[in-house]
């Protein structure tokens, strides 16, 4: 009974360790400018803006207002609508930086985003969605061109088409990246009307890339196994092993 109860106990073990290699979905809501913490990752808020999609980006000031982060560039005033996110004289974006807070970046700090939420929309809210694909350590636009971001190691994940009130957007993408870059639309690509744009993000949404199976692209190396986990396949075989293996001390005890 005892043999019995072991592989019992080891079978169970299998099915934990099964369901752990699940990626689940998390959500990370802003309610300042400070990072924000779900599912051992924090995300951090950083803006920059260019005049344009051809001049370089600098640095910008991320705020929080009712409904979200509103981006403020050097010389804009801080009323509404160009408090938020906006295209409104210069283009206005927010990196988000995923980090499970051990130095460099490994597939345990990226996120596959799903989607975007903003809680406040003026006119128009057409966004552009970028993710760091490339190999630098330390990613950032900063001194690059939105026309440049794509030969820099950055993908274009979309355009995408927004209303005039708080909303919630699927990105529909399967990239995994520690990095994402959500800002008004820049034109580039598939591109949206030519209207103004004005949003403040409320938070974002994603799954953290699994740790067993055949990883999806940007997680781990090569798309393989990290840390030696075995494949779910792998252990739904040990799993059968182990139930064969009751059964027959089963048996044997009858």
């Amino acid at each position: 009974m005892k043999t019995i109860r072991n592989i019992g106990s080891l079978s169970a073990f299998v099915c934990l360790a099964l369901a752990s290699g699940v990626a689940s979905a998390a959500t990370w809501t802003y309610s300042s400018t400070s990072p924000v913490t779900n599912s051992g990752l924090s995300a951090t808020a950083t803006a920059f803006s260019a005049a344009n999609n051809s001049t370089a980006t600098i640095a910008a000031t991320t705020a929080y207002y009712g409904g979200g982060l509103g981006v403020t560039s050097s010389g804009e005033v801080t009323t509404s609508p160009q408090h938020a996110i906006d295209n409104n004289g210069v283009i206005e974006t927010v990196m988000i930086s995923f980090s499970d807070g051990v130095s460099g970046i490994s597939s345990a700090d990226k996120v596959n985003l799903t989607s975007v939420t903003f809680g406040w929309a003026s006119g128009d809210s057409d966004f552009s969605v970028y993710a760091y694909t490339g190999s630098g350590s330390t990613p950032s636009p900063s001194g690059l061109s939105y026309a440049s971001l794509t030969s820099n190691g950055w993908t274009l994940i979309g355009q995408y088409n927004g209303g005039s009130s708080a909303a919630t957007y699927n990105l529909n993408t399967g990239v995994y990246s520690s990095n994402w870059l959500i800002g008004a639309n820049n034109g580039l690509g598939t591109s949206r009307d030519t209207g103004d744009d004005y949003f403040k993000l409320a938070s974002v949404a994603g799954t953290k890339c699994p740790t067993s199976g055949t990883l999806p692209n940007g997680c781990g190396n090569g798309g393989g196994t990290p840390g030696g986990v075995p494949e779910p396949g792998t252990i739904l075989l040990m799993g059968a092993g182990l139930l064969g293996l009751t059964r027959m001390s089963r048996r044997k005890a009858a």
